[in-house]
């Protein structure tokens, strides 16, 4: 049974960065916790709170796609009326908002709309988190800050820049509490399997070959999902509203090839042998690179977890659910 405390709604939190968040909720606070995803919960190896047992009487879980279900959320705030919302819901994958853009501008625009649009009128409402992403910056330069200027390359992108700007809208027109963040690459253990990081040591294992889009040279810098999980509570105890905060590691930019050779050393494969490397054709970004200062400054955060570290535990959770894990799908699953 919920208890009288502040509660946290978290749309989303059966994806990977939700589920940490969640994860991290229970932890680290005594807040309550109401998560909501149009699956049911995936199974425990992928949900960090149920993986190492985090779950109490102060998490509720409901089925609720807020794209099909609407009447549903609106209910289930009513009687949960939450002070603090995240919103995890996306489409996510950019290569596929190619092929089916108008569903990726149904939840990442839309979606986003109808929500805000019902929750600006809410009493109970005190803070809103967009989780957004600095693709909507398009390739940019070394060390961008908040305000950098807006230039989206995929549909992807683009629709998440949609979903933004009607919450800045609202925040000018009616006071709307938003704070929105913008992540680096996420990695850590619970990942999903297409990814990067999961997907190379899996392959390595298997002995498959992996192929290496663009070569293998586009540029990110990646920063571990509880880094993000702790920065975004940062965000909603300390934020400003309206205001941006970019939540990048302090060791800089990697391109896809050296986080695979990466695995490779810890694996003892030679890279030759691990991967296929082939030419891009999906418009995706050759960079992102943010300055993380604001976040140290204003919300006093501090990166725990170092590069190295976070793959030595993600191939040790991958080792450990070996049985399970390599019988699960390795491709992206697109859910209409």
């Amino acid at each position: 049974m919920m208890n009288s405390k502040r509660c946290v709604l978290v749309i989303g939190s059966n994806s990977f960065t939700g589920s940490h968040f969640v994860n991290y909720v229970l932890d680290k606070t005594d807040a309550n916790v109401v998560g909501i995803s149009r699956s049911s919960e995936y199974n425990s190896v992928f949900l960090p709170y149920r993986y190492r047992k985090a779950v109490s009487g102060r998490f509720r879980f409901e089925q609720i796609d807020i794209n099909r279900d609407f009447d549903e959320f609106i209910r289930l705030c009513e009687v949960v009326c939450p002070e603090i919302v995240v919103n995890y819901a996306a489409q996510g994958e950019v290569r596929n908002s190619w092929r089916w853009p108008e569903q990726w501008y149904e939840t990442n625009c839309l979606g986003v709309v109808r929500v805000a649009e019902f929750l600006k009128d809410r009493e109970y409402l005190k803070k809103y988190v967009a989780v957004s992403t600095p693709e909507v910056y398009g390739t940019t330069g070394e060390q961008i800050k908040e305000g950098h200027t807006y230039h989206p390359s995929t549909p992807y992108a683009a629709s998440k820049l949609a979903g933004d700007l009607h919450l800045l809208v609202l925040h000018k027109r009616y006071g709307f509490p938003v704070v929105f963040t913008r992540a680096a690459n996420l990695y850590g253990i619970h990942q999903q399997l297409y990814r990067i990081i999961p997907r190379a040591t899996i392959y390595m294992k298997l002995g498959r070959k992996l192929e290496l889009h663009g070569r293998g040279q586009a540029e990110r810098a990646f920063i571990h999902a509880r880094d993000v999980a702790d920065l975004t509570w940062r965000a909603i105890e300390k934020g400003k509203n309206g205001e941006t905060y970019h939540l990048a590691p302090d060791d800089g930019l990697r391109n896809i090839a050296s986080i695979v050779r990466t695995i490779c050393n810890r694996m003892n494969v030679p890279f030759e042998k691990a991967v296929d490397l082939v030419d891009e054709n999906y418009g995706q970004d050759a960079r992102f690179s943010m300055d993380n200062g604001k976040v140290k400054r204003e919300l006093g955060w501090t990166q725990r977890v170092q590069f190295e570290d976070g793959v030595d535990e993600t191939i040790r959770w991958i080792e450990e659910n070996w049985t399970f894990l390599r019988q699960q799908p390795l491709d992206y699953f697109h859910k209409e």
